[in-house]
């Protein structure tokens, strides 16, 4: 039996449940996605004893998610790893109450059956609590550990080491962790750029182009503040090196979005010991370069979908490697990376596969990019070309009418898109959109995109109709085709 945003509410019920999800209440979050303040937070439809009172009275439950009971405790957590000993899924996002004593219960009570737990912003994980919940867990296949701010390099390496069965792992904004947690290659020094050792000199208080000696003062040459910066114990690591035979070949989808830390070295380890991964997500990573995206095409025709969203030292040479390296990729976000020009998305176009392509924010994208996508990308169904200035109502058009497959389209913040009679086919902006600072708001979909490549070809054939009769062209707003 499956209980959603609701308990059980007998003994008999409590032993049959095996499914219990509560999710948390939307008035409970911003609009960002971020949880409100308590004072301004309603109380919880289940708290942290009512579920602790029916927990020990359900022994086949299976899979839990409880995020939506914010003051979760280790304690409830202790009785649901002692009491459930089938479990094999369970969700704790956001339970920021959860201590290391709860992780260890289920690492200790949680062998035989938990395959797939996730720890998403519970605040108190630390890195000895998560690496002995690895430790524990063999067959564990899906582990979700975004956004956790106290866990570093130290407990990754854990994961790399004793997380064979993996085939999901996301990371996502744990913003200490470095390229310390990654497996070490031989080509790792080959990496080592004019960029990476000016970055070193800094961090050891050289800041110039000379050593680090020359970067003392001369009235501080003695003293500790005047001397390099000592290296802390996590900048220390040695290496991960592992065997060649070390592989997570399970391993189908890895998310290591605004990892900032992370450069390409942590890349090239991640592509020699996790060779068949499909799903990449590494937008955010802002240090990356095109020496990573070099690595990445050693995935080959496994990898089915990237985002490289907002990697600003990425530049067409990686993009075009990517594309030409990875064939089979269906799903692509290159945006906000201003260096990109129409070359990138010209050789994306021509992927065979590609249904879901986002080039937001592109300054350089034109109506030829647009135009070579219309012609090449016959499978797309959803694209992104918001904030692409110089985009025309030529160039939609001419996607609209050859994108026979296409469903959603966003162009927002494209001046273009401001003319008469466009908004009426776009989706409402969101509470708290403003236009005037953030640019038109313009999102089509499913039917409205062919009414709006319609309404451009019913323009267009006005446009032609005005210049052959020579009168002067009116736009219009609505459907009809007289030229007055």
């Amino acid at each position: 039996m499956s209980y959603i945003d609701a308990l059980p509410s007998d003994e008999e019920s409590c032993y049959y449940a095996e499914h219990l999800e509560l999710r948390p209440d939307p008035a409970t979050t911003s609009i960002s996605g971020a949880p409100l303040a308590a004072l301004d937070r309603p109380p919880p439809a289940v708290t942290d004893d009512q579920l602790a009172a029916i927990i020990p009275h359900c022994p086949n439950l299976t899979s839990a998610v409880l995020s939506g009971v914010p003051d979760l405790s280790s304690r409830t957590l202790i009785l649901l790893a002692q009491s459930a000993p089938r479990l094999a899924h369970l969700d704790i996002s956001g339970c920021t109450g959860v201590t290391a004593h709860g992780l260890h219960a289920l690492a200790a009570h949680g062998a035989d059956a938990l395959t797939s737990v996730a720890l998403n912003r519970v605040r108190g994980v630390t890195d000895p609590a998560l690496a002995r919940l690895v430790r524990g867990l063999p067959r564990l296949a899906r582990l979700e550990m975004d956004a956790l701010p106290l866990v570093t390099a130290v407990a990754v390496r854990d994961v790399w080491i004793f997380g064979r069965a993996l085939r999901n792992w996301s990371m996502a904004g744990c913003l200490q962790v470095t390229d310390s947690g990654f497996p070490w290659v031989l080509d790792c020094e080959r990496l080592r750029g004019p960029f990476l050792e000016d970055r070193e000199r800094r961090e050891e208080g050289g800041g110039g182009e000379g050593g680090v000696g020359e970067a003392v003062d001369e009235g501080t040459a003695g003293t500790e503040t005047g001397s390099a910066r000592r290296k802390t114990w996590l900048e220390s690591l040695p290496p991960l090196v592992l065997p060649a035979t070390h592989k997570l070949n399970e391993l189908r989808a890895l998310d290591l979005s605004h990892c900032i830390k992370l450069t390409d070295a942590a890349i090239l380890g991640v592509v020699a010991h996790a060779p068949r991964i499909q799903h990449l997500a590494l937008a955010g990573c802002i240090e990356l370069t095109d020496r990573a995206m070099h690595a990445v095409c050693a995935l080959g025709g496994h990898l089915t979908a990237i985002d490289i969203a907002g990697l600003e030292r990425v530049t067409d040479e990686g993009a075009f490697a990517l594309a030409s390296a990875c064939r089979r990729l269906q799903v692509v976000d290159i945006s906000f990376i201003h260096s990109l020009s129409d070359l990138a998305v010209l050789e994306l176009a021509a992927l065979p596969r590609l249904q879901r392509l986002a080039a937001a924010g592109l300054p350089r994208l034109t109506d030829n990019a647009v135009c070579f996508l219309a012609e090449h990308a016959a499978a797309l169904e959803t694209l992104h070309l918001s904030y692409c200035a110089q985009l025309t109502l030529d160039g939609v058009r001419a996607l609209l009418r050859r994108l026979g497959k296409l469903e959603h389209l966003g162009l927002c913040g494209v001046p273009a898109l401001g003319r008469r009679g466009v908004r009426r086919f776009s989706e409402a902006p969101p509470e708290g959109y403003d236009e005037g600072k953030q640019g038109v708001y313009r999102v089509f979909r499913a039917g409205n995109v062919r009414a709006l490549g319609e309404f451009l070809e019913k323009e267009e054939w006005r446009r032609r109709e005005a210049e052959r009769v020579n009168v002067l062209f009116q736009p219009r707003g609505d459907d009809s085709r007289a030229l007055y």
